[in-house]
């Protein structure tokens, strides 16, 4: 066997760079950018989020209205995180899903689904999220009403997705914005 020198740890060391475990080459100032942008990510987020909430909200309260949808569904919210059974306590968590939760993962997932459009990628990501809504808000409707509910639920999903996506879109155009993934092909 050769002899191939010394190889301790210091001379290793000593012959790489400095910064070679350095990930990112910025300036406290760049850094205070990024959260500066991460913040307005963040507003913008929620404002599709709550536009697109009270859009769907619109839908539901006609289907409320109807007798397809029952409010304390959103009781039933309530008491799942152990705050009683209070419709307007669930309605407001379930608003507050709508605003920040939704719209963080649509962001993270829209320039995988179909859709030529952020509005159009924004109703296919609120029929994947009515899957779970249409299941777990279910109060025993059937028949006719159990149709409505389908129904309705699903197109208030559309609506919030579409809004979503086209407020999505309009700040993309007028804001500086991380938002957005990779480019599309229209």
């Amino acid at each position: 066997m050769a002899d191939t020198g010394s190889t301790n740890v210091d001379d290793r060391a000593s012959d790489e760079s400095d910064d070679a475990f350095t990930l990112v080459d910025e300036s406290p100032t760049d850094a205070a950018g990024d959260l500066v942008g991460i913040f307005k990510d963040g507003v913008i987020g929620a404002i599709a989020g709550a536009a697109g909430t009270v859009m769907l909200s619109a839908v539901l309260f006609v289907a409320l209205n109807l007798g397809w949808f029952d409010s304390n569904a959103f009781g039933g919210l309530a008491a799942l995180i152990g705050l009683g059974s209070d419709n307007l306590v669930g309605y407001v968590i379930f608003f507050g899903g709508g605003m920040t939760t939704w719209p963080l993962l649509f962001v993270s997932v829209q320039e995988y689904l179909p859709g030529p459009t952020l509005a159009f990628r924004g109703v296919s990501f609120a029929t994947i999220t009515w899957t779970g809504f249409v299941g777990a808000f279910y109060t025993g409707q059937s028949g006719l009403a159990l149709a409505g509910y389908v129904v309705c639920s699903l197109v208030a999903h559309w609506a919030y997705g579409f809004t979503l996506g086209s407020v999505f879109a309009y700040f993309l155009e007028r804001v500086d914005t991380r938002i957005g993934g990779r480019p599309r092909v229209a």
